[in-house]
């Protein structure tokens, strides 16, 4: 990853750090250097024991925060493509929902022809008003994503 990651005297160069107390933009930075590189940390397996890793320049927080910017309220880090590393390019600030549209856990659904026909589960649900769960249960069911999303025809 290249230079070692220093906190000590970020603070003073940035003011993201001061007095002890991080900033929401300093804490996600922190977090992706923890989730890529400390064996100890609970999402290490899903990141960096993975292999994703977090690209040179971001090793040091002042070329992140120009990279990304401040952390708008609500929202945290999340990479485009969750197989490529966390860099500039790959990252972006995104909601809580944004985010579970993007996760490997995700089920798409592919309702039309073409790319725009296929959504999360969540995306169908709040389209066609039909619950999250319920679209689950009749896939589990054996309907096709189409009648999960909009029921069978009577």
């Amino acid at each position: 990853m290249g230079r070692p990651i220093m906190t000590s005297n970020a603070g003073y160069r940035h003011g993201h750090a001061a007095r002890g107390q991080r900033s929401p933009t300093h804490n996600s930075w922190r977090g992706m250097i923890e989730r890529c590189t400390n064996p100890k940390n609970k999402k290490y397996k899903n990141y960096g024991g993975r292999g994703v890793k977090v690209c040179g320049r971001w090793g040091d927080f002042c070329n992140f925060l120009a990279d990304m910017g401040e952390r708008p309220e609500g929202m945290s880090l999340e990479r485009r493509d969750s197989n490529k590393d966390y860099e500039p390019g790959n990252c972006r600030w995104a909601t809580q929902k944004e985010q579970m549209c993007n996760c490997s856990r995700n089920h798409v659904l592919c309702c039309y022809a073409g790319p725009k026909g296929a959504k999360s589960v969540a995306e169908w649900a709040e389209i066609s008003g039909t619950k999250y769960r319920t679209i689950l249960s009749r896939i589990r069911y054996g309907w096709t994503d189409k009648e999960a999303v909009f029921g069978r025809a009577a």
